[in-house]
């Protein structure tokens, strides 16, 4: 008669083999929870940093057209760092210069109005966005506070374009474009915004500006 084959041990294997299966599925699973963490993470800061934009371009909506324009002092100029100069929003090619090749002075536009509305005043009229400053923080110690926590930088650009005389003719314009970075890795750019303001923006009635 053949003896019956031992079976010792089978139920070892199998449950080693069961182990292996969970790790691989869950070490999957991980990746996906991870993947999908990082995702929202990354996802919340550009909405973070829209709201930031969005509230950044209001403020020039706000303001009458002649007041649009940044902060071109010596001091402001010579701080600013090579992402700003270097970023294709710090050019004018309707001049055909760049920050970068002419310098900031040549290439942006100050505020046009007349004492008072100097850079001073319209920062202090809107201490919020200090639209006048042409870089500037939002972090979780700024005030405003960063609405999440993190660090940003709100870098502003405003140039003017050189009105067109000849076929069709258009006035002289300022174009704003409003670039939000994360602080901590400069090169990442979350969200850039641009806007044309035609010299009647804001204009008073009766005055000049046009």
């Amino acid at each position: 008669m053949t003896p019956i084959r031992s079976e010792r041990g089978f139920l070892m294997v199998e449950l080693l083999m069961a182990i292996v299966v969970m790790t691989i599925a869950l070490t999957a699973l991980l990746v996906v929870f991870s993947t999908g963490l990082v995702t929202m993470r990354n996802a919340g800061q550009v909405t973070t940093a829209t709201l930031l934009a969005d509230a950044q371009m209001e403020t020039f909506r706000a303001m009458t057209s002649r007041d649009i324009g940044i902060d071109l002092t010596s001091g402001t100029v010579a701080a600013l760092d090579s992402t700003y100069t270097n970023d294709p929003a710090c050019a004018n090619a309707t001049i055909s210069k760049t920050c970068a090749a002419n310098g900031v002075v040549a290439t942006e536009q100050g505020a046009t109005g007349a004492s008072p509305h100097t850079c001073t005043t319209i920062d202090g009229w809107y201490p919020n966005t200090l639209p006048c400053t042409p870089s500037r923080l939002v972090t979780a110690s700024t005030s405003p506070a960063s609405p999440d926590g993190r660090s940003y930088r709100i870098d502003t650009y405003v140039i003017m374009r050189a009105a067109v005389t000849t076929g069709t003719f258009q006035r002289a314009e300022k174009q704003v474009t409003i670039v939000v970075r994360d602080a901590n890795a400069l090169s990442h750019v979350l969200v850039r915004e641009t806007s044309i303001f035609d010299c009647s923006t804001g204009i008073t009635p009766g005055s000049t500006d046009c």
